[in-house]
């Protein structure tokens, strides 16, 4: 604390890695534990689908220095005080890397169950064949050819299982800046009422959300959501 400024920054570097993130049955979850091949779960391992190799998070308070027991304004005029005093700006800066993206196909029915034993219950999740390199991620058009660069192809079904390793793709991506101005009216000495404005993004940045990761689909490829824009809302609270 500084002259009615306060600092926090939380830096996170990680890395998740395992073969599942469920019991191998299948769970209409976001996480799924379906490998494509149960009697080689070591082809499975790789980052977690909750993986996020970077995140960082800022936050910054600042009491404006104006009216009764700051730097400034001690002696203001109670129409000034009402307007310029007891005011409070807050922001928070989130950035994070991308969530991981595992890119499959869907079988045919005649090799739905290839990986399948008797005992297990869940669901093939098949990944294709790959080659290349990106050109496109977190560049210009890649809302509607993220993986531009890479070509996938269907393994045949003498071998369907593909070269193309669990989550091994990234998302794009996320930054956003939230924004709160406070400020205090004291009503009486033990009696408050705080008037709140709270915008979330800001900036209004937009956030891409996760590629169509099946090849199989005719929108692969293909991003058509993003976070939320941005939001306001205000709000007042008494407090005694």
């Amino acid at each position: 604390l500084a002259y009615g400024l306060y600092f926090l920054n939380s830096f996170t570097w990680s890395k998740a890695l395992g073969d599942s993130e469920q019991a191998l049955e299948y769970y209409a979850g976001y996480y799924q534990a379906n490998p494509q091949d149960i009697r080689n779960l070591k082809a499975e391992r790789g980052p977690s689908s909750f993986d996020v190799k970077l995140i960082n998070v800022s936050s910054v308070i600042y009491q404006l220095p104006f009216g009764k027991g700051r730097k400034y304004g001690t002696q203001m005029h109670p129409v000034l005080e009402a307007a310029l005093g007891g005011w409070e700006l807050n922001t928070i800066n989130t950035a994070n890397t991308g969530t991981p993206i595992d890119v499959s196909y869907a079988p045919s029915t005649a090799n739905d169950v290839t990986g399948l034993s008797a005992d297990y219950r869940g669901q093939n999740i098949m990944r294709p064949n790959v080659t290349g390199a990106a050109i496109g991620q977190n560049k210009n058009g890649m809302v509607n050819n993220y993986f531009a660069g890479y070509t996938f192809t269907v393994p045949p079904p003498s071998a369907p299982f593909g070269n193309v390793g669990r989550n091994s793709f990234r998302a794009p991506n996320f930054e956003q800046w939230d924004l709160g101005v406070d400020k205090n009216f004291r009503i009486i000495e033990r009696v408050s009422l705080q008037f709140r404005g709270e915008f979330f993004n800001v900036l209004n940045h937009t956030n891409f959300g996760i590629p169509n990761p099946q090849i199989t689909s005719s929108a692969f490829g293909t991003i058509r959501s993003t976070y939320s824009p941005r939001q306001i809302q205000f709000a007042l609270k008494l407090i005694f």
